[in-house]
């Protein structure tokens, strides 16, 4: 078989392994592991789960309005519903950096986004990865980790935020106004 024929059947071959892969359903994931995004707060890495938001978006414009926390940055339109917006590195105690690019649409009992600087990648990680954290005390704040190439990353707790913000804001609209 000359060179050339070899090549093109070598090309065909890997040609109808790729249309069958898209033929093939999706395998499913391994027993335990949690697809989880990994993002960034200024220079802080942070892991999500991705069953715990709805949505991952990027440059949504966002109106600003006053609110009852100073974490709010305004509210943005999903799909025809107003959500509000709320800065993730104010939440967690952290300095503002660049203006967030970022946001994910929680998967609360009501509709909140939280908005970050940086998404930077989506890992499966296994059971064996996942690592508990001592202090379980934390409103929002990672009680967990996920070991990944670069180290340790804190897993926030986004329904604990969620409760956070809708608590927060339960008492700021029940105080007397001034």
């Amino acid at each position: 078989m000359s060179p050339v024929l070899a090549l093109a059947d070598s090309a065909a071959s890997l040609r109808e392994e790729f249309d069958r892969s898209f033929s093939l359903a999706p395998a499913p994931p391994a027993a335990g592991s949690v697809n989880l995004l990994t993002i960034r707060i200024g220079s802080d890495p942070y892991a999500i789960r991705l069953a715990d938001i709805r949505g991952l978006h990027a440059d949504r414009r966002i109106l600003e309005l006053p609110g009852p926390l100073p974490e709010l940055l305004g509210v943005t339109n999903f799909r025809g519903q107003i959500v509000p917006v709320y800065q993730l590195a104010a939440l967690l105690g952290k300095a503002a950096g660049a203006a967030p690019r970022w946001m994910v649409l929680a998967q609360a009992s009501a509709s909140l986004a939280l908005a970050f600087e940086a998404f930077e990648s989506h890992i499966c990680a296994d059971a064996g990865q996942l690592i508990a954290s001592a202090d379980s005390a934390g409103q929002g704040r990672p009680r967990e980790g996920v070991r990944t190439a670069s180290g340790v990353v804190p897993v926030l707790d986004i329904g604990a935020l969620a409760a956070q913000i809708e608590a927060r804001t339960r008492y700021a609209s029940q105080r007397p106004q001034p």
